[in-house]
């Protein structure tokens, strides 16, 4: 459904795959207007260099094509942070604009963890997790979602565009991830 491509906006900005890359996992549901999400993917990338990437809030763009804009709006510390994301991404003939304003706390090399401020985005409610191990000289990324929009969104797409949309947007993102991981 269209729902899930929003699910995708609302994480769609750091799901990496390398150019070997194996999307092992990608899962997304639908109850009641939330939407969970998940996916596993291995990148041929250091994981120390990904994390650098990821948790490089003011540079998210080049990471994604419907990143638009990424600003921290306030850091409490190293590892709290809050951050302001404008996304913008298209399935067939519907595109959609979101603000999200995320609290993220990041632990140090191993997970990021992100909760949505509803006051002030576009979704109901948002927790994301990141998990990052190494894994020989990749980095294995686990990603799970529970994601509510607080907009309309057009019934017309099924769920196999939505999943063919991720894997696509997934592994574009991942090569992005990957080449800036192995050249900086």
């Amino acid at each position: 459904m269209w729902r899930d491509a929003i699910v995708w906006l609302a994480f769609g900005l750091w799901a990496p795959a390398a150019a070997s890359a194996t999307i092992e996992v990608l899962e997304t549901t639908h109850d009641r207007g939330r939407y969970t999400v998940s996916f596993e993917v291995v990148l041929v990338a250091d994981r120390d260099k990904v994390w650098q990437i990821m948790t490089d809030y003011e540079h998210l763009p080049r990471i994604s094509k419907i990143i638009l804009e990424s600003r921290v709006l306030k850091q409490e510390d190293t590892h709290h942070q809050r951050v302001g994301l404008t996304l913008q991404g298209c399935i067939l003939i519907f595109c959609k604009t979101v603000k999200r304003v995320l609290d993220i706390e990041a632990r140090p090399q191993t997970e990021i963890l992100m909760t949505e401020d509803p006051a002030r985005s576009d979704f109901r409610y948002a927790v994301e997790r990141w998990r990052m191990t190494a894994e020989g000289p990749g980095t294995r990324l686990n990603y799970s979602a529970e994601l509510e929009p607080d907009f309309f969104i057009p019934p017309l797409i099924g769920p196999a565009v939505v999943k063919y949309f991720l894997r696509r947007e997934i592994r574009i993102t991942a090569l992005a991830v990957e080449a800036l991981a192995n050249h900086e």
